[in-house]
């Protein structure tokens, strides 16, 4: 479930992706088949997964899973809503010049803790224009 309340990692995470992961961050908001991961045990931290790899490398809802497979279905409604918000305001952003687009993704930040659960969480960011 998404968390509305800005903690301590979610601010790195934000940070991090305001940074170095910038990019990454503005070529998925529009790829409807890749999820950004948050995963501190890989090389790079951050990475855009596509949607079948993201089931080998963190397998949902069997058991020792970290997450349920209601929790992928909840990150892939979001990411196509967010997709669908992105599009629409590229659209607009190509018509209008002056116009910042606001697109937004996903991020699945992955436990490092065996008993806690993966999280995500919903993020959204101004793209300038013609990225």
């Amino acid at each position: 479930m998404p968390s509305e309340n800005l903690n301590r990692s979610d601010e790195l995470l934000l940070a991090l992706l305001d940074g170095p992961f910038k990019r990454v961050r503005d070529q998925n908001h529009v790829d409807p088949h890749a999820i950004l991961v948050w995963d501190p045990s890989r090389i790079p931290v951050i990475q855009a997964v596509g949607i079948l790899d993201l089931l080998g490398r963190y397998p949902c809802g069997g058991n020792g899973s970290q997450w349920a497979a209601s929790d992928l279905l909840e990150i892939l409604i979001e990411k196509r809503s967010q997709c669908r918000k992105s599009n629409a305001s590229h659209d607009i952003s190509d018509d209008d010049p002056e116009f910042t687009p606001a697109c937004g993704t996903v991020v699945l930040i992955v436990s490092d803790d065996p008993s806690r659960g993966h999280r995500w969480v919903s993020i959204n960011a101004l793209i300038e224009p013609g990225q």
